[in-house]
């Protein structure tokens, strides 16, 4: 899903204003719903929410646990100031992650295997090297506008022209 929404909001994608303008409502609001999941304000709330009440197996980002393993390191001390005792509860909140994390692991996968899904990502894979240049794709699909024909375009998209 964090790669779903990320190359979607990638630069080259992003900035195709007319061609997201012909995609489908309904779409949109499943995408913007998306982002909202993964929001990162509050501590990725809405993520951890809708995890906690997923049964496992799941696979869940990683880096949400990378984020919080992050915030707990740079945020808390190893040593309390008083009396130079360990900070436990530094410990405790890792170790809780980490929980939180190994959860996932414990139930098996009951995965089949697809052949020409396989063949599709080890083809994929193998033609890394010889992928196009997104960014010009980009403007091949869309043009830069100049303001001018901006404003032409909004206008006569609008009716008054």
């Amino acid at each position: 899903m964090a790669a779903l929404i990320a190359g979607l909001n990638g630069p080259p994608i992003r900035r195709l204003k007319r061609t997201w303008e012909q995609v489908n409502a309904r779409n949109t609001a499943q995408l913007d719903d998306l982002e909202k999941t993964l929001d990162t304000a509050h501590n990725f709330t809405a993520y951890k929410s809708l995890l906690s009440s997923i049964q496992p197996p799941c696979v869940p980002f990683l880096g949400v646990y990378l984020t919080v393993l992050t915030f707990i390191q740079d945020g808390s001390k190893d040593i309390l100031k008083d009396g130079g005792l360990i900070n436990f509860q530094k410990r405790q909140k890792t170790a809780d992650v980490i929980q939180e994390i190994t959860k996932f692991q414990g139930q098996p996968y009951n995965l089949t295997k697809i052949q020409t899904i396989r063949t599709f990502i080890e083809e994929s894979l193998a033609n890394l090297d010889n992928a196009p240049d997104f960014w010009q794709l980009s403007l091949e699909r869309e043009p830069r506008e100049r303001e001018d024909e901006k404003m032409a375009r909004l206008l006569q998209e609008s009716g008054f022209l």
